[in-house]
């Protein structure tokens, strides 16, 4: 599940970061890394000295994990995307602060572009999770998650995915529109309350605390208040509309993604493929 996990790096990556994700990603079942570099035509570093690149890989194996490194050219979030599904990476993992080089120097476009096209899961780092390293913050067991779910089948292969966060707080959230009636309200809502009681014993082994709730209002904006709300460190979320070149990620996961100041766990959804 993540198993392997492809990791974008750019010049000036600093390895003492990248050993800190490396123990993070152990600690979700990643015992493979493909080390990722891309090198568009118009970029400052073009043949120049990958030393590095190679040292970055060193570091991640210290920790344990199996690293190869691989290189790529073009335009940074297609190269990104296509190489995860030729190199059978399981997800992606990306910083939100990455200095590329100064041509795309607004990382917001990249990871947007990346979520958009990607075929694999993608996590994003925000300000959030707090990495274990050093002693310096808490451990991941420490993690709270936010799991938004649409109580679909997009929402049920996303559970996996969560019980490997595990952490001492997952919150379960679905968002709804208001029913016609009262009394359809009324089912409704005791419908849901017993999907996510459902969900909610799916998750207990994993978590220290398991909670639930129903909201009325748009989706996008209860997910961005309960995170902020509960301090969440990663919202889990899949992502049902197909994106296309030219498409937006849907409206809801792409506020939620711009928004969010907590990471990002976003599983697309099946069968599309669009790299080549």
């Amino acid at each position: 599940m993540f198993e392997k996990t492809l990791i974008p790096v750019a010049y000036g990556e600093r390895p003492e970061e990248l050993r800190k994700v490396g123990r993070f990603l152990r600690g979700l079942g990643s015992r493979s890394i493909c080390l990722y570099h891309v090198n568009e035509p118009a970029s400052l570093f073009r043949g120049a000295d990958l030393s590095w690149l190679t040292r970055l890989a060193e570091v991640l194996r210290e920790t344990g994990l199996a690293v190869e490194v691989k290189r790529g050219s073009g335009h940074i979030a297609s190269a990104i995307a296509e190489a995860a599904l030729l190199e059978g990476a399981d997800s992606i993992y990306m910083k939100t602060k990455r200095r590329w080089h100064i041509e795309t120097m607004l990382l917001g476009s990249v990871s947007r572009d990346l979520l958009r096209l990607a075929d694999v899961p993608v996590f994003v780092q925000k300000v959030r999770p707090r990495l274990p390293g050093d002693g310096v913050g808490p451990r991941r067991e420490g993690l709270k998650i936010l799991y938004a779910t649409d109580l679909d089948e997009a929402s049920v292969r996303l559970l996996p995915y969560v019980m490997k966060f595990q952490g001492s707080w997952c919150h379960i959230l679905h968002a709804r529109g208001r029913m016609a009636d009262p009394t359809t309200e009324r089912r409704r809502r005791k419908a849901v309350d017993e999907e996510l009681h459902a969900i909610a014993e799916d998750l207990r082994p994993s978590f220290e605390r398991v909670t639930s709730e129903q909201r009325i209002g748009n989706p996008a904006a209860q997910v961005l208040h309960v995170s902020e709300q509960i301090g969440a460190d990663v919202v889990v979320l899949g992502r049902k509309s197909p994106a296309f070149p030219s498409a937006p990620l849907g409206d809801t996961a792409e506020r939620i993604v711009t928004e969010s100041g907590a990471s990002i766990f976003l599983m697309p959804q099946p069968g599309r493929f669009h790299a080549s």
